[in-house]
């Protein structure tokens, strides 16, 4: 078998069973666009008084798939993957648009990070603390491989 087909057969066979590649990018330094000041915008907020906000993910939606939030409050969050393979919670404009103020998932917690793509594997779950800062709609969808093909997407609503 020439290198070129084996190359083609294992993109294929990884499309096909849902490979993922470690796609999660959380950075700690503020990527261009992204709030970088989100520390200080966090520090002052009464977190004892955030609403918890849960989200579900399996194959291949969204539950629910439409978030209502308001801009200035704080929010936790909670985002339990159900589905049989892993999922991508991917929204760049509404991070972008976001101050965090932790995230905690199974591999720990991060204190102020700015998140591009959240990975959250088959019967794991994430939760992130966050004040939302900018009103609009910003679409949500999994980009694990054909996810969002098969309908994988959302909205989060700002008001």
């Amino acid at each position: 078998m020439s290198c070129a087909l084996r190359v083609a057969l294992l993109a294929t066979v990884c499309i096909l069973a849902g490979c993922s590649g470690i796609r999660t990018d959380v950075r700690s330094e503020a990527p261009p666009g992204y709030q970088a000041d989100a520390a200080s915008k966090t520090a002052s907020i009464d977190w004892s008084k955030a609403q918890t906000v849960g989200i579900g993910m399996d194959e291949y939606d969204f539950v629910p798939a439409s978030i209502n939030l308001d801009a200035g409050k704080p929010y936790r969050l909670h985002i339990k993957n159900d589905g049989g393979k892993s999922h991508t919670f991917s929204s760049e404009p509404f991070f972008k648009s976001i101050a965090v103020r932790r995230l905690k998932t199974q591999d720990g917690t991060v204190e102020a990070p700015f998140i591009q793509e959240l990975v959250v594997a088959q019967g794991q779950v994430a939760d992130m603390d966050f004040v939302a800062l900018k009103p609009g709609d910003y679409p949500l969808v999994c980009n694990e491989p054909l996810h969002e093909i098969f309908g994988m997407t959302g909205t989060i609503h700002v008001r």
